[in-house]
């Protein structure tokens, strides 16, 4: 597997942690999580794992950070995305993105 496709991988773990911070996950972030998945060529196997995972309530991995850090745009952008997905941002949600932005950092 590429950088790139670590990357995109652990982007994609994050921004599940990010979608379920308030206990759910609306369509739409699941149907813009599933999209990003496939279009940045996260492995299938991979993709399928992540979604059953959360379909079944089971935890999800951590996101390893250390392949996030240096590209802390795109992982901010990606985010942002990906909480205003369904229309409305929750306290839980803010304050993800503000530990992310720290953590990156």
């Amino acid at each position: 597997m590429s950088a790139t496709d670590d990357f995109n991988t652990e982007l994609l773990k994050l921004l599940l942690q990010i979608a379920w911070a308030d206990g759910e996950l609306d369509e739409r972030e699941r149907n813009l999580i599933h999209g990003l998945g496939r279009s940045w060529l996260v492995p299938e196997p991979t993709l399928k794992q992540l979604m059953d995972r959360l379909a079944q309530g089971q935890p999800l991995p951590p996101p390893h950070l250390p392949v996030l850090k240096g590209r802390l745009d795109e992982v901010m952008e990606a985010a942002r995305a990906l909480v205003a997905a369904d229309g409305r941002t929750d306290e839980q949600e803010t304050e993800m993105l503000e530990q992310i932005q720290a953590l990156l950092s």
